[in-house]
């Protein structure tokens, strides 16, 4: 018996907005809380005797393993349950995450907290795809997941700004007591004070309104329900495997310089911590926020000129334009230069994150797209966020054998891995436009 579809009604304008809204805030929280230990790699590793590769565990591994193992599940509840729910619930979770990191005394202790932080955050991958595709039709979702996906740069520049100062000031006072709890050193008390937010943003998640699940079958069943994820990925594995092998080759350098970035300019041109977070963080929000909903926007122009591949088509020339700007960033002589270089290469690399979320949506129904959401997200924090530090790392700790040198190290990460993602993105092409029309029809 054929299966009759629901005819599709949108919530108004103004319920989409809203919920982009506090989607947007939860990123930019969710990435200050991601980012923060970025801004204090030097302290950290002075407190606990750490070297580059350990240091990159905190960034990199504590965060990406446990944010793919929890993807999954709950990409599962997202596609089941009440999603303002999930998505209050994981920011609830990491805000508190962040603050406990504030109370730990031993490397053991902050990298059981930042794993706490990775489970909260899993939810605004598969959350922000599955409501934007019931808030407005595909050809208007390029940019309202593009200003979603801004808040990623807000918060990652907000965090490199302010950061700077909050850390330079707490340093000064020489850290703060909390009554009844105790005394907190500056990196320490850092971790409190970003933490604390995120708990009011968590409460206004609960009182989203919750959008009708459209491109379902009006007669589905509880078999029909669970049109699995494994026979979805085995049914579009020819398109799936060049997409995100080219969005991991993109994410690899997306994560490795957002790591390493502050401590890549202090150690290759002297600067102070405030004044780098001062100037990254100034370019990071203006050329990343421009950068994202530029991207989003022209994934939805193309598509409304009849490119399917849209998503990947962008991605592939991001990647292009990306590539001389990040291998010579880190190594002119000239400051300003550098800056104007990163400038360029945060614009396009910004891509990534919108991109990669309106790929998967394109290519998934709506039974499984928070379900696919998780898998892509699973994937990049899998290798992308465990990797892209670390591949870094090893260059500065095996191959030049020189931290001053993490410039050269960022600069090599970046030419071999951004050419591998425009050529993966390049292959997926044809196969996305296919699986694009079987699913559309």
């Amino acid at each position: 018996m054929k299966l009759e579809l629901e005819k599709t009604k949108y919530p108004s304008k103004r319920a989409g907005y809203s919920a982009v809204a506090v989607m947007t805030l939860a990123q930019v929280f969710a990435f200050i809380d991601r980012q923060i230990p970025a801004m204090l790699v030097e302290p950290i590793k002075q407190d606990f005797n750490l070297n580059d590769s350990q240091i990159a565990l905190l960034g990199g591994a504590a965060f990406s393993i446990f944010y793919a193992i929890m993807a999954l599940p709950i990409g599962y509840a997202v596609d089941r349950y009440k999603r303002v729910n999930v998505l209050g619930s994981g920011i609830l979770v990491w805000s508190l995450m962040t603050t406990f990191a504030g109370l730990a005394n031993s490397f053991g202790r902050l990298f059981g907290a930042r794993i706490g932080v990775a489970v909260g955050e899993a939810v605004m991958a598969p959350v922000s795809v599955s409501l934007v595709s019931d808030y407005f039709p595909q050809n208007k979702q390029g940019k309202p997941m593009g200003i979603i996906t801004a808040g990623v740069y807000l918060g990652i520049g907000t965090t490199l700004i302010g950061g700077g100062y909050l850390i330079d000031y707490l340093t000064d006072i020489g850290g703060i007591t909390v009554p009844f709890i105790g005394y907190f050193k500056p990196w320490q008390a850092t971790f409190l004070v970003v933490g604390i937010p995120g708990i009011l943003i968590a409460i206004a998640a609960f009182l989203l309104h919750e959008p009708k699940r459209l491109g379902l079958t009006a007669y589905e069943t509880r078999d029909s329900e669970s049109i699995n994820i494994f026979s979805h990925l085995l049914e579009n594995k020819s398109t799936l495997f060049p997409m995100f092998g080219g969005l991991i080759f993109m994410a690899l350098i997306f994560y490795s310089f957002t790591f390493w970035a502050p401590s890549m300019m202090v150690r290759t041109y002297g600067l102070s911590l405030t004044e780098v977070g001062f100037t990254l963080g100034s370019i990071t929000i203006i050329a990343s926020i421009l950068g994202t909903i530029t991207s989003g926007t022209i994934v939805d122009y193309l598509r409304s000129k009849g490119h399917s591949d849209a998503p990947l088509r962008t991605g592939m020339y991001a990647c292009i334009f990306a590539t001389p700007a990040i291998c010579f960033a880190p190594l002119v002589d000239s400051l300003f230069i550098s800056w104007i270089l990163i400038g360029i290469y945060l614009f396009f690399i910004s891509s990534f994150a919108p991109i990669g979320l309106l790929a998967i949506s394109g290519i998934s129904g709506n039974e499984v797209k928070g379900q696919m959401a998780a898998v892509h997200a699973f994937l990049m924090m899998a290798f992308g966020l465990s990797l892209g530090p670390q591949i870094t790392a090893f260059f500065t700790d095996f191959v030049l054998m020189d931290e001053s040198k993490l410039g050269m190290a960022v600069a090599i990460t970046g030419a071999i891995v951004l050419p591998l993602a425009a050529l993966f993105f390049k292959i997926a092409l044809p196969k996305y436009r296919s699986a694009y029309q079987k699913i559309s029809s």
